[in-house]
């Protein structure tokens, strides 16, 4: 979320991208962000320490090879 869209806001957790894994990962999320909302970020900060990998086609890559992967899957769900 940008600032642009939240304004000033301060304290905004937003949790995305579970990989498939969903189910058994959403409670889980739900429950370290509820405890550090309470003011214990213990566990929640141990997440925000992970590396991410960059995406390998870089900038110029990154929105054409993702519109093409969703048209893939548009069309795998209407064949």
């Amino acid at each position: 979320m940008t600032s642009s869209r939240s304004g000033e806001a301060s304290n905004v957790y937003y949790l995305q991208g579970f990989s498939g894994h969903g189910l058994a990962l959403t409670g889980l999320a739900g429950k370290l962000v509820a405890e550090a909302m309470a003011g214990d970020a213990s566990r929640f900060d141990t997440f925000a320490r992970l590396k991410h990998r960059a995406f390998p086609g870089g900038r110029l890559l990154r929105t054409p090879a993702l519109v093409l992967g969703m048209a893939y899957y548009r069309l795998r769900d209407v064949l």
